[in-house]
């Protein structure tokens, strides 16, 4: 007996490893399989659809579409794209898979969006009288169809996306990044802007901004792009600017440096080419978490800088002067938007003092009317109160720790990307406090892929520590 423990497991082990070493190639195999399946190689619908989901909100100006269709909800070109989405996630084959993973998802960052989506109906529903009263419920309706769309599309895109597929839909993003960047430097330069003079005409039920290619109260051309704010265009370029320079920190080849070099550049001139202060905020704030994550590789590209200034000034000329001109303490009160935001301060405290904890009701809060606040934070204190701003920031939080985890796991293949991930997700923290954020629907739908990205990312490491 004794002889016959003994020996046992002994002999069990060669066939054990015997067994591990038939079954390794069945498992490369599958692997080799699925990478060759990956995003764009690959005839999956969803990530294809999600691509092209992407694609509008870069290359369309949807926002200024809108369609025949009546309701008290306004239906811009988003909501049927994301509609289709959603049924190609449903009906598909992988969707049955989807459908299962979105099911037993217990990540913080989903936590967050359904919290604070969660927060902004409620708010809505203890308010719905004094909103059916004053006229504002359709308001708030409309503002949290909105919300749920944003919720939707992080849920599917987080999904949808591989691991292995991050790489190459960031670089897909860079490239449609670029276009836009390139067609602001050309309305800026030419004084013809191809979304809303080509693009958009094509769609029915399309709106051509009213005062496109007008000046604004200090002599600034307004420089739209495709969307209906210039501060709007200039955070989306700004969203994007972190991962053209984190793709720039990996590459190991020359040609590939000076590649992403050029788009960073562009993407840089892009954004000057706005004139507005938010164009260099947003880039600065990317760089100085680049910087706090790379010190010594963002060091390796100082003379980069001098480069930029150069080929931004050449790409839009004045643009850089006039946007360092606003930052001047003489001229910074001289902007109608500066000053209006100052006075807004004192102005809310009587609305947030009226419904501190739950706020008035989501969205239910019309700027147009009262006052223009420029401001996320202000807007949100106003419409779900400070839970609701908690709740706001909470999903900044988690999506900005889980990138946070990828980059200090040092994965060479994943860090990167988390790395744009978390300067992106910091800038779009820093700029909700100058623009309304959740106005402009291009700037949360590009958060939310960031904030997928974020997710997918570490994803593997959530699902360790959870089991």
């Amino acid at each position: 007996m004794e002889a016959t423990t003994g020996v046992g497991p002994l002999v069990g082990r060669p066939a054990e490893r015997r067994g591990s070493s038939r079954r390794q190639p069945d498992v490369l195999a599958r692997a080799a399989a699925r990478h060759a399946a990956d995003w764009p190689r690959t005839t999956r619908l969803l990530p294809w659809a999600l691509f092209g989901f992407m694609a509008m909100i870069w290359l369309v100006p949807f926002d200024s579409v809108l369609l025949p269709v009546g309701g008290p909800i306004d239906i811009t070109l988003d909501r049927p794209a994301l509609v289709v989405l959603v049924g190609i996630w449903l009906l598909g084959a992988e969707g049955a898979g989807l459908r299962h993973k979105v099911r037993t998802i217990r990540s913080p960052i989903h936590w967050a969006f359904a919290i604070f989506i969660a927060v902004a109906i409620v708010s809505v529903l203890l308010r719905g009288e004094l909103l059916v009263r004053v006229g504002d419920l359709e308001l708030a309706v409309r503002a949290l169809a909105l919300l749920v769309s944003y919720g939707v599309f992080f849920a599917l895109a987080a999904a949808i996306i591989r691991p292995a597929e991050v790489p190459k839909m960031v670089t897909a993003i860079l490239v449609m990044a670029s276009i836009t960047a390139l067609a602001v430097v050309l309305e800026y330069r030419f004084g013809f802007n191809p979304f809303h003079d080509w693009i958009g005409p094509l769609f029915p039920g399309y709106i051509r901004p009213a005062d496109l290619g007008a000046t604004d109260s200090i002599g600034r051309r307004l420089m739209y792009g495709p969307t209906v704010q210039p501060l709007a265009v200039a955070v989306m370029i700004s969203l994007a600017l972190p991962f053209a320079v984190s793709w720039m920190l990996r590459s190991e080849e020359r040609r590939q440096r000076w590649l992403y070099g050029a788009m960073v550049v562009l993407l840089v001139a892009g954004a000057l080419a706005t004139q507005k202060k938010t164009s260099m905020v947003g880039p600065l704030v990317a760089v100085l978490v680049l910087i706090a994550y790379r010190p010594r590789q963002m060091l390796r590209l100082a003379p980069l800088a001098v480069a930029l200034i150069a080929v931004a000034h050449f790409a839009a000329p004045g643009a850089l002067g006039s946007v360092i001109d606003q930052f001047n303490p003489g001229a910074v009160d001289q902007v109608n938007t500066t000053k209006d935001r100052v006075s807004d301060y004192e102005a809310i405290k009587p609305d947030i003092a009226a419904h501190p904890v739950f706020g008035r009701g989501y969205g239910s809060y019309e700027q147009k009317e009262h006052r223009i606040l420029d401001n996320e934070y202000l807007g949100l204190v106003i419409g779900v109160g400070l839970v609701g701003v908690l709740a706001y920031l909470a999903v900044f939080a988690t999506s900005f720790l889980s990138a946070h985890r990828v980059i200090r796991f040092g994965d060479p293949d994943r860090a990167p990307p988390a790395l744009g991930a978390a300067a992106a997700i910091t800038v779009a923290l820093v700029t909700s406090a100058v623009l309304d954020f959740l106005s402009f629907p291009q700037l949360p739908y590009i958060f939310c892929f960031v904030a997928a990205i974020s997710y997918v990312l570490g994803r593997e490491r959530l699902e360790r520590e959870i089991s």
